[in-house]
């Protein structure tokens, strides 16, 4: 269908510490894009996200854009929960999944409500560190503050509740509630044994699809919010039909698989996979490492070693392929321990680092090793599309590694930057449209890409570095 031309999207595109505000058009380019930093903020012994700051941030922008914008759409990291009051107060603030529990916490979590095996068998969700399960999270504050849960009213993730902040509307959405919580069964389509024990769905909103109109705020559209790896997900399902993965990178890589059917395996649960829920409430397969998070720490330890700024060095595919043969450095994972592929790894730098250029490339190439192992263990020897989105699609030198690692595999730089605000976009614009997204009749900009073209190196050396790269993982071959 052919949309009217002139109107506006809204998108709040939060981070765990860089928050964005975009507007789009009805053609879903970005005709306006800011950003601020909002960290989190200890409130007693609690690490929080700054919610008062963020809802603040949001209010800001819309009354700058009060009468300019037709709709609104909010998509956010998962894993963070507001308990709201009878009179939609904040009965605890709004832990940040940072936040550290004891481990008694955890065994008694698994002593009430089943086995971490027990438990991903229905829920793809695998055992987190922090509060990354926020499942784990209710548990903890309805054990800790017994008196405090029982007066929580509304349970809301974070994306419904900035919308819920700035309008009043109150829903709730699968993206969110299917990432990674131990709340959603995804077996039998409804909330889990988890989610009914501490008594979830009665303190829910109605389950709404991300794409569905609430209401209005100052004369704009509100969308129900969605969860930022499947908004970036979301308009790669309208466009593609193949088999394909979407690795969206930031702090997290995440390696996004839709159409695999649900077949959890004890094994890789503990390997740091597991299954999201998309717009359309399907289970996606994935699996996660701190790619964006080891990256930044070891470009601050060449900037110091070098004096160089290595995010300066531009790629030369000679160069490149000389270092692969050479193999004389690795960047062993994992710097956050019992996260990622190698959860056991103790994070380090083996080898030689000669120069400041040929430290650069080893780290991208140890990152694209950890890229190639997750995608091979989620996805098997599949000849997929493999798209590349968020920051390192820019990053040359990791992508030209990337697509060595991959030759039976098509990877694709995605000259979209933006696809996550670009999912809450379309997410908006199907509310004000009244369709879903595949009626909707504008196909998103920028995802189809450059193709990118692997070095010239012989297999025999990929293999050769891949080999001694998983051993100093603890990984017996090549797996």
């Amino acid at each position: 269908m052919a949309s009217p031309g002139g109107r506006l999207v809204a998108v709040f595109d939060v981070g765990k510490t860089n928050k964005k505000f975009l507007v789009y058009s009805e053609g879903l380019e970005v005709l306006h894009s800011s950003s601020t930093r909002i960290g989190e903020v200890r409130v007693g012994d609690l690490l929080c996200d700054d919610a008062e700051s963020i809802v603040r941030w949001v209010r800001a922008a819309l009354a700058e854009w009060a009468g300019k914008v037709s709709a609104v759409a909010v998509t956010t990291h998962g894993a963070t929960l507001a308990m709201l009051g009878e009179g939609g107060e904040l009965v605890m603030p709004v832990v940040s999944y940072n936040h550290e529990v004891g481990e008694d916490v955890r065994r008694a979590f698994y002593e009430e409500f089943g086995s971490p095996e027990e438990l991903y068998a229905r829920t793809g969700t695998p055992p987190l560190g922090q509060l990354l399960n926020a499942g784990l999270q209710l548990y903890w504050v309805a054990r800790r503050l017994p008196e405090r849960y029982r007066r929580v009213r509304r349970i809301l993730f974070l994306p419904q509740y900035i919308v819920h902040s700035i309008s009043g509307l109150e829903a709730a959405e699968l993206t969110s509630i299917g990432c990674h919580t131990y709340l959603w069964d995804l077996v039998e389509g409804r909330w889990s044994s988890v989610a009914e024990g501490l008594e979830v769905p009665a303190r829910s909103p109605p389950i709404r699809s991300v794409w569905e109109p609430l209401g209005e705020v100052g004369g704009a559209v509100v969308a129900p919010g969605i969860h930022d790896s499947n908004a970036a997900l979301l308009p790669y399902l309208m466009v593609e039909r193949g088999d394909f993965a979407l690795v969206s990178t930031g702090t997290w890589c995440v390696i996004m698989l839709p159409g695999l059917p649900f077949l959890p395996s004890p094994s890789e649960m503990r390997r740091d996979v597991l299954y999201y829920v998309d717009a359309y409430g399907r289970p996606v397969k994935a699996a996660r490492f701190k790619c964006g998070y080891e990256f930044e720490h070891y470009v601050d330890m060449i900037r110091g070693a070098f004096g160089v700024d290595p995010l300066a060095l531009e790629l030369d595919r000679g160069l490149a392929a000389e270092v692969l043969r050479e193999g004389e450095a690795y960047f062993v994972p994992t710097l956050t321990p019992g996260t990622g592929q190698f959860p056991g790894s103790r994070g380090r730098v083996e080898g030689r680092l000669r120069d400041p250029r040929r430290a650069y490339y080893y780290l991208n190439l140890s990152l694209a090793v950890q890229t190639w192992y997750a995608l091979r263990l989620a996805a098997g020897a599949r000849r997929l599309r493999v798209y590349v989105q968020g920051g390192f699609a820019r990053n040359a030198v990791y992508l030209a590694y990337l697509a060595t690692l991959l030759r039976d595999c098509e990877v694709v730089r995605a000259e979209n930057p933006e696809a996550t605000s670009l999912g809450a976009a379309v997410c908006a614009l199907c509310a004000l449209e009244g369709v879903e997204p595949r009626e909707l009749g504008v196909e998103p900009p920028g995802l189809r890409g450059e193709v990118v073209e692997p070095l010239d190196v012989s297999e025999g050396v990929v293999e050769g570095y891949v080999e001694r790269f998983l051993s100093l993982c603890g990984e017996p071959g090549a797996g």
